[in-house]
């Protein structure tokens, strides 16, 4: 494979992207050799002048030892210290300073390392047993005095220590003769000295030749990019005069630019927000959903307690307050699970007038500052909505618009049917169609335009502290967008602003809303399989469920859900399922228990609101659904109504038309 040339980079030197050394004597190839003997030699010189130094003050100062071990002998043995060996090592420090130095360096030091080890090699010679055989410790020392410090390279300093090693042999089996025992002690210690010596010299002139190396790489790299930079100064120069010629043409380019992203900044705009307030909506839908089970452990244990409390103790009444606050805390989780998308439980065909009319008149009664006109088209198509989520939004629309006028006012409320075109929904979340179109028109102070266009933001509120959350809308936003429809906002500063929001039409026929009637509390004696992987929910759904008379397993999670059913299937008569959980998905739970048992009863359970995938799963057979937080008396309704229905029917209570569950 052919290699791309560079055409600004100067091709490298041949041989020298990689080190390349000879195993033994550790030479360069090449002239790299010369350059690197200069090298080192410059670099030694100093420590081997100051390695010889020391080598003179100790090889004197154990002179002590003789005079103190063997007094007798010890002027022949300090002859040989100070009149030839101490000499001999002044002498070469002397010659170092000469330039002749430099050509005789490694066998110079290599000699000195031979005239030291066997000046000690003679002392042991003539000293007598066993005093002699303590000496060859000196010869260890200068070992490591020779190889590591004098700078003595490899190939040098091997033979040196080997002709002190023969020395020593000669010395130690001829003239000595010693025990068997003692030489063998004394060889072993003294070869592995040599050995370690060696090892050290090696590896300290083998990274000595890579530091070396890599310095000199570095040399030549950084002439390299010398030589660039000049080719690039001619380029850059060449290559500037061409971007002045062009210069004119782009800038006649991104005028044309500039006058298209004009265009496009409109669509952009509405693109940005709805992301932005997308990514809001999953936050506040995880918010909420979160905090459902939080309330779900409070409202679980109030329950059980008001089981066990009579009406006249003391504490009934607080604990039926903290009932009433998790309800309301209930409320304000709705509005976020209304903006996220996550807010509707079941639609039903509606006409839209009948819940206006009844929501204004709630409102104006409270209100009476506001006169309040009705206008509303009389064969108004009817909406497939969720009643309760509607009301909602009329009633924060009307509470907006209260607010707006704070010394009182005119409010009008207008229904109309409506047929948009594509250029009439386009850049939003809505079909063209048949709609209906309901207008809330306020006399108050209006807005800006920098304040409408933040109205449906989460927490943003024009209104002092403590007068609102800034949800409301929000909220509004969420529920009408979930529905399919989208809202229309006018306004001007001290004229009133006008809110419109418009909801699909549809053919289907009003059904008339029945709430439930209250009743008592249900027990019964079933085993049911209870699924939630929050540890808080398990414990309290537990402990409702036994004092209701049940026998209850828990799973924490699907798969343990999956095993517990495989063992104990046919004494469990209803597995109530959380919707969210990590791992294993309630959906996916659901699926292999119906595969294990087609007839399973099951009733899903969850922080969200009935949602496109609760709806799914209802329709693939799942028996029921109840939002958390629950009480006492819910849990034993719903969980009465899954256990006693008929074998083969899907969906109970408020859950029996899943057609009309409509995606969130």
């Amino acid at each position: 494979m052919k290699s791309n040339k560079d055409s600004l980079m100067p091709a490298s030197n041949e041989g020298l992207n990689k080190i390349e050394l000879h195993p033994i004597t550790l030479s360069f190839q090449g002239t790299l050799e010369k350059d690197f003997l200069e090298n080192y030699f410059v670099n030694s010189l100093r420590m081997v002048r100051l390695s010889l130094l020391a080598g003179i003050v100790l090889y004197g100062l154990f002179g002590i030892l003789d005079a103190i071990l063997i007094p007798e002998i010890k002027n022949k043995l300090w002859i040989i210290r100070f009149a030839v060996v101490c000499p001999f090592m002044m002498g070469m420090i002397v010659f170092s300073y000469f330039p002749v130095f430099k050509r005789y360096f490694q066998p110079a030091m290599a000699l000195t390392m031979i005239a030291s080890g066997g000046g000690i090699i003679y002392m042991i010679a003539i000293l007598p047993a066993p005093i002699n055989q303590m000496y060859y410790a000196g010869l260890i020392l200068v070992f490591i005095w020779g190889y590591t410090f004098t700078r003595v390279r490899f190939v040098a300093a091997s033979t040196a220590g080997w002709i002190l090693v023969a020395l020593y042999e000669l010395v130690a089996t001829q003239i000595i003769q010693g025990t068997f025992s003692i030489l063998l002690s004394n060889n072993f210690f003294f070869i592995s000295a040599n050995l370690v010596g060696m090892f050290s010299c090696y590896f300290i002139e083998l990274y000595t030749r890579r530091d070396f190396f890599l310095a000199f790489q570095l040399e030549n790299e950084q002439e390299k990019v010398k030589i660039v930079n000049r080719r690039l100064e001619k380029i850059v120069a060449k290559r500037t005069a061409q971007l002045l010629d062009k210069n004119k043409e782009l800038s006649e380019e991104i005028e044309e630019r500039k006058r298209a992203e004009h265009r496009r900044a409109e669509l952009e705009s509405k693109f940005q927000e709805a992301q932005k307030l997308e990514a809001i909506g999953r936050l506040a839908g995880g918010i909420a959903h979160d905090f459902n089970n939080l309330l779900m452990g409070i409202q679980g244990n109030t329950s059980l307690m008001l089981l066990k409390t009579k009406p006249d103790h003391p504490h009934y009444e607080k604990l039926k307050n903290t009932e009433q606050y998790v309800i309301r805390g209930s409320e304000l989780t709705k509005q976020l699970l209304g903006f996220a998308r996550r807010g509707k439980y079941q639609v039903h065909p509606t006409n839209l007038n009948a819940l206006i009319t009844e929501s204004s008149n709630l409102f104006g009664r409270t209100n009476k500052e506001v006169a309040i006109h009705l206008e509303l088209e009389k064969e108004l198509s009817v909406v497939s909505i969720d009643r309760g989520q509607i009301e909602q939004v009329l009633l924060n629309l009307l509470m907006n618009a209260w607010q707006a006028m704070p010394g009182g006012g005119s409010l009008r409320i207008k229904t109309e049917n409506v047929t948009l075109d594509p250029s009439r929904v386009q850049g939003r979340e809505a079909k063209p169609g048949n709609y209906v179109k309901t207008g809330v028109i306020d006399t108050g102070i209006g807005m800006d335009a920098k304040t409408m266009q933040r109205i449906f933001d989460p927490f943003f509120t024009t209104k002092e502290m403590g007068r609102g959350t800034g949800m409301g809308l929000a909220s509004a936003y969420g529920i009408i967008q979930n529905h399919g429809g989208f809202f229309e906002v006018q306004s001007e500063v001290g004229v009133g602003s006008t809110v419109a929001f418009f909801l699909p039409a549809t053919n289907e026929t009003v059904v008339p809303d029945v709430k439930p009637e209250p009743g008592k509390i249900l027990h019964g004696h079933e085993t049911i399989l209870l699924v939630d992987d929050e540890i808080m929910i398990t414990d309290v759904a537990t402990e409702m469920l036994q004092s209701l008379g049940y026998k209850v397993k828990v799973a924490m999670d699907g798969q343990e859900a999956l095993e517990i059913y495989a063992v104990e299937g046919p004494k469990i008569n209803l597995v109530i399922l959380d919707l969210i959980m990590p791992g294993m998905s309630g959906g996916k739970t659901f699926s292999l228990l119906k595969e294990m048992n087609p007839d399973i009863k099951v009733l899903l359970s969850s922080g969200y609101s009935l949602s496109e995938e609760a709806s799914i799963i209802l329709e693939n057979g799942c028996n029921g659904f109840i939002q958390k937080p629950y009480n006492i008396n819910d849990l034993s309704k719903k969980v009465r109504e899954v256990l006693d229905q008929a074998r083969g029917n899907s969906v109970v209570g408020d859950q029996r038309d899943a057609s009309t569950l409509l995606a969130v």
